[in-house]
This record gives C-alpha cells, sequence and structure tokens, in this order.
C-alpha cells in the first residue's frame, strides 16, 4: 500500500497482540528506517528497535516493539525526528501492523545513546482488529481552522497525527511559499506539550513532503509576520 494512501487511512493503535513478527518483516523494517528522508540534512539520529523490558511506560497499554528514537541537539532536531520517523509509522501501516506515537514513555539507561538525546518512541506490532479507519472517523479541525485560506493542499496535514490530537499547526500562504506556525501553550502546558508539538510539526510537514516528493523544499526564515496565539516555526514550498 503506498504510503500516501496510508495518510488518510492510519490510526493509532493501542490494542496489540503478543504476536512476534518475522526475521523478514523486521528485516523490511530495520531497511526503510536506515533510508529515512530528513527534513533537515546534518541532523545526527538514529534509532533502536526495542522491547518492553527496555522501556518505562506511563500508560495502561503496551505494544509488543517500540520504536526509540535519538537525535543531536540542533535547530529543528525535534521537528526533524517526526519528520523522519513519521514516514516509517506509514510504513509500518502499509505493511498491516499498528502503530502509535508515545510520548509518555522513555528508554532504560541500557539502550541511551552517549552522543544524541532521547527523543521519543514509537510503539508497534500485530494488532487485534485493524489499523486502518474510515475517513469519516478522524477528528481534525478543518481546512479554515488551521490555515488562512480552504487550501486543499494541505488536507495531508490535516490528517497528521499530533500529541493528545492538539493539532497545533497553523498555515499562512506567501505567493508559492507556505509559512508554518505552532500553536502557543499556557504555562502549565508548555513545558511538556512544546517539544512534542515540534514533533507534531515535522510529522505534519512528513505528510506534505511524501504527497509532494518532486517539488517539497524545506525553508528556515528567521523571522516572519507575528500571529496572536501562534509562534512562526519554518516554511516549505511544494
Amino acid at each position: 500500500m503506498d504510503l500516501t494512501d496510508i495518510i488518510y487511512k492510519r490510526r493509532s493503535s493501542r490494542d496489540f497482540t503478543d504476536e512476534k513478527i518475522s526475521s523478514d518483516i523486521m528485516e523490511s523494517i530495520t531497511n526503510f528506517a536506515d533510508n529515512l528522508k530528513p527534513l533537515v540534512p546534518g541532523i545526527k539520529t538514529s534509532y533502536e528497535i526495542v522491547d518492553n523490558s527496555q522501556v518505562t511506560l506511563l500508560l495502561n497499554w503496551r505494544a509488543p516493539y517500540y520504536v526509540a528514537i535519538f537525535s543531536e541537539e540542533k535547530e529543528y532536531y525535534l521537528e526533524n525526528s517526526g519528520f523522519m520517523y513519521q514516514q516509517l509509522d506509514l510504513y509500518l501501516q502499509s505493511i498491516g501492523l499498528g502503530s502509535c506515537w508515545i510520548g509518555l514513555g522513555k528508554v532504560k539507561s541500557s539502550v541511551q545513546k552517549d552522543s544524541q538525546k532521547f527523543i521519543i518512541l514509537i510503539g508497534f506490532g500485530k494488532v487485534r482488529t485493524t489499523p486502518y479507519r474510515e475517513l469519516s472517523e478522524f477528528n481534525r479541525l478543518s481546512l479554515n481552522d488551521i490555515s488562512d485560506i480552504n487550501d486543499e493542499k494541505l488536507k495531508p496535514a490535516q490528517y497528521a497525527p499530533s500529541a493528545s490530537n492538539s493539532q497545533p499547526w497553523y498555515f499562512t500562504h506567501d505567493n508559492d511559499i507556505y509559512h508554518v506556525y505552532r500553536r502557543k501553550n499556557n504555562i502549565i502546558r508548555r513545558k511538556f506539550m512544546d517539544k512534542f508539538n515540534k514533533v507534531d510539526i515535522g510529522i505534519s510537514l512528513a505528510h506534505m513532503y511524501l504527497t509532494n516528493k518532486n517539488t517539497f523544499e524545506f525553508i528556515n526564515c528567521k523571522e516572519n509576520k507575528k500571529i496572536d496565539g501562534y509562534e512562526y516555526e519554518c516554511s516549505f514550498k511544494i
């Protein structure tokens, strides 16, 4: 199944079985993960596939496998992590597995990377029902709510997953350039959610890249106009 099709079918799965994934499928997963396109070239990232014994979770459910994501700390490293590993999230579902981004978890010291910071987990495995859903089952803000104009080209970003379904993105148009803003969190949520919402921005940009592979271009603008309730994040062309 094409990854662009999965954008409009994916769900965050939480009802996993304990069934093992074959070595052939696991090899295909690592081969794909070893060739992810970065948002910002030059940021060192890495991953490890681990099991329950190697993670600590604040959740009432478990997956049989986890992708632990690491990155060096550079400008846009959180967005870059979301951008890269959303490609893997979609790939996992394209081969019939369930997956879910997990913010409330961490890896144990045995898995830590000395030179890179732990970012986030993706749980995955075989599920009891289906990793897919109908488009009508998505709970998403309208295009008018996430953009200054009703632009159908932004539908891939509209259907991106985000922490607590916060959908923190807002897009403005400047000729052929899209400017991306991130919703400001209140002082209570800021410390916890800002990190994950930056990852979310990267996830939404991954959807824009995958549906515009030949034309997508990331742009690092240092400044842009201010919008009440939002912080300017970055820009891109498609």
